[in-house]
């Protein structure tokens, strides 16, 4: 049976003041918590095992037959549910147009050396990425592709920030998610994991399909402007290219890593 969430008392509500901190990457890091917005990522926050601290919905969702759902899940999982005008939820996040729920839910990370200890490597780092709707289009492609973890690299851009969530469809809940800011220590624990290095540049021989992919393998994809670094080039077994027939030189760092994914899924399904 669902409950009717608790109207918050302006401002200085708990709820409120713990969302607005959320708002910036500091204080994500700090309260080690994020927030997932809309229906659909609400619901796959609850479907995929996500450690959800609170929910709280606009009032006018709240008075629908739309949240329902949620309540009766929210009060299955004993989770507080609150009730916001949508004023206060446009002033507090500043997003048009204003969510009509949003969940309040735990970062998870994992450390480096768990993303390397399986039998069948396959993992991604990206070193250095900037844009935060191409890391949520790659994390969604990291998902599909199945791999066993996400490596960020060189200060990437938050994965738990709102366009990365949010482009990601709900992959921030799926993927373990590592965040270490030095690429050599990333590609030193890999060779000492047996996993070979595959990073990726413009400025490569080698095209994308050489590389046997079906060994245990980490894929690099570098900053959307600069590429991979003279380090991560450097400590590579091996940098490959995407050729590119037309007259743009580059891809999409998350069109980039699919690309490269999806090979490394084709060898090891079907054979190289």
């Amino acid at each position: 049976m669902s409950v009717w969430p608790s109207k918050v008392s302006g401002q200085k509500d708990p709820a409120i003041v713990l969302l607005r901190e959320l708002t910036s990457e500091e204080g994500r890091r700090t309260k080690n918590l994020f927030f997932v917005e809309g229906q659909e990522l609400v619901n796959r926050a609850f479907d995929f095992g996500a450690s959800i601290r609170n929910i709280i919905l606009s009032e006018k969702f709240a008075a629908s037959e739309l949240s329902a759902e949620l309540l009766d899940k929210a009060a299955a999982a004993n989770i507080p549910v609150y009730a916001a005008s949508e004023g206060l939820l446009a002033k507090i996040l500043e997003a048009k147009p204003t969510p009509e729920c949003l969940a309040v839910v735990e970062r998870r990370l994992v450390p480096l050396e768990q993303v390397f200890s399986g039998d069948d490597v396959l993992a991604i780092m990206v070193e250095a990425g900037e844009n935060a709707d191409n890391l949520g289009m790659l994390l969604r492609s990291a998902d599909a592709a199945g791999v066993c973890g996400v490596i960020l690299a060189a200060d990437t851009v938050d994965p738990f920030c709102r366009r990365a969530v949010r482009g990601s469809r709900g992959a921030v809940f799926t993927l373990p998610i590592c965040i270490q800011k030095d690429s050599a220590r990333v590609i030193k624990e890999a060779h000492a994991h047996g996993v070979q290095v595959v990073a990726s540049s413009a400025r490569a021989e080698v095209e994308y399909t050489h590389p046997d992919l079906t060994k245990p393998t980490l894929i690099i994809v570098g900053n959307e402007h600069r590429g991979i670094t003279e380090t991560v080039r450097s400590l590579s077994d091996v940098v490959v290219r995407i050729p590119m027939l037309g007259r743009i030189n580059s891809l999409n760092i998350a069109v980039a890593a699919s690309i490269l994914l999806y090979e490394a899924v084709r060898q090891r399904r079907h054979g190289r």
